[in-house]
């Protein structure tokens, strides 16, 4: 296993959110999403190199990394795959480390990245990123074929770039920096500067003014209202957080306290059968028991090689989702 990666404050990782807006300044910190990814990548990378996982990894978490390095395996299609490779570029100075690459022929590199979650539409500036440090690195590397492999949805978004068309991409990025232009987004609350923000401070502004008995049967001003309100919700979960952080180090806030909630007990079913079967039958002790489909389907992946399915599955009944359209 590589060591531990190390990030660049100009990291590729960060383009994406400085596409959406030039002054975005990242506030670092983690999250139980972002360390699931982490351990993914990690399985990812062992099971590319043929290293050996410790016994206590999440099954379903394996499972994700096992179906990447799968695809890996059919897109490379022999070629000899380099896994964590650093890369260091000097004009603009940044480095980084590609999860994983080869090369087709050799003026066309392959860049492969895992995601967790659904992704976003300003992704791919991130591998071009990574293909404009290996073009400066060598002349020879005419296009780059760029791949994201959503473990989550079990997809493949691709994209191919030829040698001028990267560099120019991220001549573009260092224009738009450089103006200072800012747009609400995503980033936000990841953003070191989301409580100055004017942009920020213009939708809570905007929504305190709305005219709501005149907006109600706009659907037009509905679904700018709404993307306004999606965007307070963000703003109301960092100020929870805050409150958190200000009652859990002593500080009164007024109207919140903390108090201590009984946790939730949990039961080994190994050992709670090993003591029961003597008093209760297979079948009333299985109906206490609640199987995790996930888990299930991923166990059964890992095992045979192949996707989980019987009459034993009863599909889950379709529900309307409103979502908005791009």
């Amino acid at each position: 296993m590589s060591e531990e990666r190390q990030h660049h404050e100009f990291g590729c990782s960060k383009w994406p959110d400085l596409m959406r807006c030039a002054d975005y300044q990242a506030t670092g910190g983690s999250s139980p999403a972002a360390e699931r990814g982490t351990r993914i990548h990690k399985y990812w990378e062992l099971l590319g190199t043929d290293e050996a996982i410790d016994g206590d990894a999440d099954p379903e978490e394996v499972a994700h990394a096992a179906w990447a390095v799968g695809q890996v395996d059919e897109l490379s299609q022999g070629a000899k795959v380099e896994w964590e490779r650093r890369i260091d570029c000097k004009e603009p100075e940044y480095f980084g480390y590609l999860d994983a690459c080869w090369y087709e022929n050799p003026e066309t590199i392959v860049i492969c990245d895992g995601k967790s979650g659904q992704g976003n539409d300003e992704q791919w500036i991130q591998l071009v990123g990574y293909a404009h440090a290996l073009m400066l690195e060598n002349e020879s590397i005419k296009q780059a074929k760029l791949h994201f492999i959503y473990w989550d949805r079990r997809e493949i978004k691709s994209y191919e770039f030829s040698r001028d068309a990267v560099l120019n991409e991220v001549k573009n990025l260092l224009e738009h920096i450089a103006t200072g232009d800012r747009a609400t987004g995503v980033q936000c609350n990841r953003c070191k500067l989301f409580e100055t923000c004017g942009k920020v401070q213009g939708v809570l502004l905007r929504t305190w003014q709305t005219d709501y008995q005149s907006v109600w049967n706009s659907p037009a001003a509905l679904s700018e209202l709404r993307d306004d309100l999606d965007f307070l919700d963000k703003v109301r979960d960092k100020v929870t957080d805050r409150i958190k952080e200000l009652v859990e180090s002593g500080t009164e806030v007024p109207g919140f306290r903390v108090y201590t909630r009984k946790g939730q007990s949990s039961v080994d079913v190994r050992r709670a059968w090993e003591s029961l079967q003597n008093e209760i039958s297979a079948d009333d002790f299985l109906k206490c028991c609640s199987v995790k489909l996930k888990a299930l389907q991923s166990m059964y992946q890992l095992r045979t090689g192949e996707e989980l399915s019987g009459d034993f599955i009863t599909p889950g009944i379709p529900k309307p989702i409103l979502t908005k359209r791009k």
